[in-house]
């Protein structure tokens, strides 16, 4: 009977260790982005080591619920984060109007992950 508990309190253990070390949140988390002066900007909280990554946005213009057209080509921009706030601006002319924008964060090195992707929703007045 004292080995199931000793071996019960293992696993239990473990389990628990396992939990604490992979808890800890995500380690990009995306701002609602704006439109301001001929730029998408989007504002990102990242928590982790210095990374050099790319920052891709899609852009889709909504005209209702079902309804939505892509506007332009994917962009991307090269950015380094550090732990903190990052700001990325991307130059894009847009009527006003209800967007969608799907905005990744991979990686620079050859076949990496993705590290994020969000979609946020923005006008344009």
């Amino acid at each position: 009977m004292k080995q199931l508990v000793l071996i019960l309190t293992g696993i239990i253990v473990c389990f628990l260790v396992v939990i604490i070390i992979t808890a800890g949140g995500a380690l990009v988390d995306a701002e609602d982005p704006v439109y301001q002066n001929g730029h998408l900007v989007a504002a990102f909280q990242y928590n982790g080591e210095p990374k050099d990554v790319w920052v891709q946005c899609v852009i889709f213009r909504v005209d209702d619920l079902l309804s939505s057209e892509q506007i332009g080509d994917v962009l991307s921009l090269a950015e380094t984060f550090s732990k903190g706030r990052e700001v990325c601006e991307f130059p894009i002319d847009l009527a006003p109007g209800s967007y969608s924008v799907r905005l990744y964060v991979r990686e620079r090195d050859e076949g990496s992950a993705r590290l994020a992707a969000f979609i946020k929703n923005f006008e344009v007045v």
